[in-house]
């Protein structure tokens, strides 16, 4: 017989980690940018190196496969996420999405840039 361990997800990781700190937690989601071939992320990472990204957070932002921010309010939190990571319906190239959400300390998520 199979007995559940009680798995925690990303999503209640965060949470906790938020709620332990009182912080707003940027979370950006890269996976599907590892998959890309070499010329094709070089394309993505020109496009938020150009203006999109502060130069010296892009190598950060690109080099995990997740990154977290924490920040003291909603909405420098949300803010930076609007302004680094575009919404899905926005980019003309599927292949150019980093999933960008935020996590609040009571574990609900005010934003994410996955709209269709």
């Amino acid at each position: 017989m199979l007995v559940s361990m009680n798995p925690e997800r990303l999503h209640e990781l965060v949470s906790y980690y938020a709620k332990a700190e009182n912080k707003y937690i940027l979370v950006i989601d890269n996976t599907n940018w590892c998959y890309l071939s070499s010329e094709k992320q070089q394309e993505v990472l020109a496009f938020y190196d150009d203006d999109i990204i502060d130069e010296d957070e892009v190598q950060e932002v690109f080099s995990n496969t997740l990154t977290f921010y924490k920040f003291d309010t909603q909405t420098t939190a949300v803010d930076t996420a609007r302004s680094w990571f575009p919404l899905k319906k926005e980019l003309e190239d599927p292949d150019f999405f980093v999933e960008a959400y935020v996590i609040t300390p009571t574990g609900t998520i005010p934003y994410t840039n996955k709209v269709s």
